[in-house]
């Protein structure tokens, strides 16, 4: 699991949004408690960079394999039909991944050819929703790579 997991995308994508965020919200305060006046967009980008940091951490998350799962009936079930559990589940979390995505993909489109802009920022919310479904791809490509390896992974075991 160490080659892929070694330096992905997301984790890079999550530090750099962190950063912003911070950087925002800190000069929001600063502006308000030194200036006395607010930044009236500060809240708004850090929101939205927020659902962003979100969805891609969750993208991040499946590689790491810190997603909530049920261990409890793992112990129940025979070791022989546990990696056949595992890939139903895995084709599940897949589907509606990207079931999600194409919901996401399309209603980021319908927002974005209606012109509708945040209020602070003037940013499509086509762009600002694009997050939800980008994350929910990002997620069904890990779960596949991830599902992937761990196969050929068990198949090296099983020759060795």
């Amino acid at each position: 699991m160490a080659k892929i997991t070694k330096r992905p995308i997301e984790a890079y994508a999550c530090f750099a949004i962190l950063i912003v965020m911070t950087v925002v919200m800190f000069a929001g305060v600063i502006w308000r408690y030194v200036f006395n006046s607010s930044l009236v967009w500060a809240e708004e980008l850090a929101r939205y960079l927020f659902v962003w940091f979100v969805f891609i951490s969750a993208s991040y998350a499946v590689i790491s394999k810190a997603h909530i799962r049920v261990e409890a009936l793992n112990g129940l079930i025979p070791l022989k039909i546990r990696p056949y559990i595992n890939l139903i589940g895995s084709v599940v979390w897949l589907l509606f991944s990207l079931y999600i995505a194409y919901l996401g993909f399309q209603y980021s489109f319908d927002l974005w050819s209606q012109n509708t802009n945040s209020a602070a920022l003037k940013l499509p919310m086509g762009l600002i929703y694009m997050g939800i479904p980008l994350g929910y791809l990002l997620m069904a490509i890990r779960v596949v790579v991830v599902e992937i390896y761990q196969t050929l992974a068990s198949r090296k075991e099983g020759e060795a």
